[in-house]
């Protein structure tokens, strides 16, 4: 597999209209769905499609997500954890209230009520590269 970090313009691109959400509405992503269909554009591998398809509340995935340690730990379950100084474009990250971002560069790309939402880069506590 090869990574295409340029794929993720393009992503972004795709889904400035598309707001949070749980459900199975459209142009909706919770943070989950959102960081794997990323991660997915750049390298081809939805990681998280194990967990995500799983719920459509909040409260289903905060059971699933419980199950397997946290955000955090389900995450490391099917990426492997990198130190935030080497996450390039493509990876992904957890910021603070365990919010799922892309890494876009010097900053970071989540999603909330309102759309795309961009932070700096030392806002990532935590920094995952896909198995490619």
């Amino acid at each position: 597999m090869s990574r295409d970090p340029h794929a993720l313009i393009a992503f972004l691109e795709s889904r400035e209209d598309w707001t949070f959400g749980y459900g199975p509405g459209a142009k909706v992503h919770d943070c989950a769905r959102f960081f794997s269909a990323g991660i997915a554009a750049v390298t081809g591998v939805s990681p998280l499609d194990r967990f995500a398809s799983r719920w459509t509340t909040e409260l289903g995935a905060a059971r699933v997500l419980r199950r397997h340690g946290g955000m955090a730990a389900a995450v490391s379950e099917v990426m492997t954890e990198i130190p935030v100084t080497l996450a390039q474009r493509g990876d992904g990250g957890l910021t603070a209230g365990e919010a799922l971002v892309l890494i876009e560069g010097e900053t970071v790309v989540g999603l909330n009520e309102t759309g795309l939402y961009r932070l700096p880069r030392h806002a990532l506590l935590m920094a995952w590269t896909a198995n490619v």
